[in-house]
This record gives C-alpha cells, sequence and structure tokens, in this order.
C-alpha cells in the first residue's frame, strides 16, 4: 500500500509492500536479480514451482520426469524425447517455450509441425491451461496499445503470442512458413516431418540467434535450441536418422546434445494413464506387436536403410501368443525341447533360448517358446 493507504499496482499485479521499481532499485539490486535469473533459466521446473500459488499447487504439480524434460529443453542445444501418447510431451515442451520467451527477452520461438491445424487446437488447450496454473506468466503478454496489437492472436489457421519483452511464440508448418525467422524451435511430432521439408523449409528459419537487450551476444546461451518431440515412429522415417545423429552426438558432444525416451510404466506410474486399458491392449490379438511397441514402449520398429535383416519377415513368425517357462504337453508325441545359452564374459550379458522341435515325416518344425537375458553377470572362473 503507498501512503494514502492504497493498493499500488504494476499491469494490475499488486506490488508487496509498496515498492517503487525505480533504477536505483534495480542497480542495487542487480547481483541478487542475475543471480535468480541464471537459477530459474538452468532450472525452469524452480521458477514455475516460485511463481505459482500455494493453493493452485495443493492440485496441481510439475511431475520429476516433466522437470528433466524442461531443464533439458533450456540447456541443450538439442534435445530430442520419444515418450508414448499420455506422457505430456506437447504439455511439457510448450511450458518450456512459455519461460524461454519470459526469462529471454527477443525469444522468436516456433512451433511447427506436419499438420498446422492439428498444433494450433493443441497450443490453444495447452496455453490456457499454463495461464490457469500460472497467471502470471500471462501479465508478460502485450496488452492493447495504440498501435492496436495484443499478446494473444488465434484463429482457425492461426496461434501466435506476443510479449512485452520482445519475445514471441508462433505456430508455423511447412506450407506458410518458408521465409520466417526464429531463433528456438519445438517439432511437433517431428517423426512425421519429411527430410525435404525438414532441411530447405522449416531448419533454415533457424540462422539467426537472439541477442540480449543492449544487442550483444550471450556466448554462453544454447545457439538455436531445438526440441524433438514424438511418439516412436518406423526406422524407414527420416526422423530416425535424425535420432541416431543426436545420440552420437550425445555421446560426442554431451554439453550440447540430449536424447531420452519413456516407456508406458512411466506415465503409468504417476497415474496418466489406465492400467487395464493398457493391459487389455498389450494382449490383445489386433494390436500388432509392431504398433504395441511403438505407441507404448517408444520402440523405433521396423528396418533402417543399411538393415541386414528384414524385420517385417521376422515379425511374420513371432505368432506365439504366451512363453513357455517349463515342459508344455504338445499334440506331437515326439516333442523335445532344445536350449542354446550365449554366455557373456566380464560382466557382459548372457542370453538364453528355449526351442521347442515338433518334428513329423518330412521335417523339423521349430518354435522358439521363451527367451531371457542375464545382465551385467560374470561367469569367469579363477
Amino acid at each position: 500500500m503507498n501512503e494514502f493507504g492504497e493498493v499500488v499496482l504494476r499491469d494490475g499485479i499488486p506490488i508487496e509492500k509498496g515498492i517503487t521499481l525505480t533504477r536505483e532499485f534495480l542497480d542495487s539490486n542487480s547481483e541478487l536479480f542475475t543471480k535468480y535469473l541464471n537459477l530459474w533459466i538452468m532450472y525452469p521446473d524452480l521458477f514455475l514451482d516460485t511463481i505459482q500459488s500455494s493453493d493452485d499447487a495443493k492440485n496441481f504439480h510439475l511431475l520429476p520426469f516433466q522437470r528433466v524434460a524442461l531443464r533439458a529443453s533450456m540447456r541443450y542445444r538439442y534435445h530430442f524425447w520419444t515418450a508414448t501418447r499420455a506422457t505430456s510431451k506437447s504439455f511439457t515442451a510448450y511450458l518450456c517455450a512459455l519461460v524461454r520467451a519470459v526469462l529471454l527477452p527477443g525469444s522468436t520461438i516456433m512451433l511447427a509441425s506436419e499438420v498446422k491445424g492439428t498444433v494450433i487446437n493443441i497450443a490453444k488447450d495447452k496455453f490456457e491451461q499454463f495461464f490457469r496454473h500460472w497467471p502470471l506468466l500471462e501479465k508478460e503478454l502485450k496488452t492493447r496499445g495504440d498501435d492496436g496489437e495484443t499478446g494473444k492472436k488465434s484463429s482457425n489457421n492461426y496461434y501466435e503470442l506476443k510479449f512485452k519483452n520482445g519475445s514471441s511464440i508462433t505456430v508455423v508448418a511447412k506450407d506458410t512458413s518458408r521465409g520466417l525467422r526464429a531463433c528456438a524451435a519445438i517439432w511437433e511430432e517431428c517423426a512425421l516431418l519429411e527430410e525435404q521439408v525438414f532441411n530447405e523449409v522449416l531448419w533454415p528459419q533457424l540462422n539467426v540467434k537472439r541477442r540480449e537487450v543492449d544487442g550483444t551476444l550471450n556466448v554462453n546461451e544454447p545457439s538455436s535450441p531445438q526440441t524433438f518431440i514424438t511418439t516412436a515412429s518406423t526406422k524407414q522415417c527420416y526422423m530416425y536418422s535424425k535420432l541416431i545423429e543426436i545420440t552420437i552426438n550425445a555421446v560426442l558432444r554431451p554439453t550440447e546434445f540430449f536424447c531420452w525416451g519413456l516407456s508406458y510404466e512411466v506415465p503409468l506410474r504417476y497415474g496418466l494413464i489406465d492400467k487395464q486399458t493398457m493391459l487389455d491392449q498389450r494382449y490383445s490379438t489386433n494390436v500388432s506387436e509392431e504398433s504395441f511397441a511403438r505407441e507404448n514402449l517408444s520402440i523405433w520398429t521396423g528396418n533402417s536403410d543399411d538393415a541386414w535383416l528384414d524385420s517385417r519377415k521376422l515379425t511374420k513368425y513371432r505368432n506365439l501368443l504366451k512363453c513357455e517357462r517349463k515342459a508344455v504337453q504338445s499334440n506331437n508325441p515326439n516333442f523335445f525341447y532344445i536350449i542354446g545359452c550365449d554366455v557373456g564374459r566380464y560382466k557382459a550379458n548372457t542370453a538364453v533360448m528355449v526351442i521347442k522341435v515338433l518334428p513329423n515325416s518330412q521335417r523339423f518344425k521349430k518354435n522358439v517358446v521363451y527367451t531371457e537375458v542375464i545382465n551385467g553377470a560374470n561367469y569367469i572362473t579363477e
């Protein structure tokens, strides 16, 4: 409250204890402000915790894997995240874009997808959720001024957020984005993006690095950061080769590249998906093994272009519904089992395979009925 007992507001936000934000006040506390800004840029989840109301925090809080995703998107140039449906991929990636726009003035961020209408609807829904949980973030949007511009523009085929600090978040697509410029990008369901579209239309837009308010470049800031989010697809798609490239670079240049994946166990652990529905899909004879692997295990299936074996031919013969952990009688009285073991030495993996053989007058029919991998055991004897 001020000297007249009135609540002091700035852009509709109460200023606690009646503090007036003068140049002298900012200069005298610049070291403290710098400390917190650096902390929040590296730990964006802590920034969100700080500005979230205690009442809202009782009903909603960020999950551990969401915190990992937020930090990875802010710290690395390339962040590739393969996850199943209902893992909040879009929610977390868009939330990071919002934090980046607020904390880093002048950030031009694009959300790109193969199908623009789909990502626009997702973006509208997600950002409205963000503003409900963190209303202070909405206060960072531009208000209608003399130029008539507002901070939120949307239609059936357009969505953009503009901020008071000069940042912007724009939804783009392959057919409307050529010639635009951005300093950061999120590739929504990137597995759907084709090689030519990505390399010739979308990626070239990231050729402008963000500058500070005074026009200087921050040499410590990741250049043109990109976040790839997708459900696993087939190895024939272009983004699988991009995934391999980022994975290799994560080993060679670990400070710039981050790659990870989540199966259905993670959202199941936190109650984001229904266990019984997942079991129904897993044991349904109408859901193929490859489809379940892609959608629920985050496993990219099929063959890459340089594969030696055709996985489709192998899958054709994978028709046993359950394994045999002990001898199971057969209509063929002459059946027998063969057990093979590839022993790993020096804490390597050991593979065990059980084959059920059904002989007849012309040939031996062989079914693999059980496999197991023993991880890291040491079978070296003195």
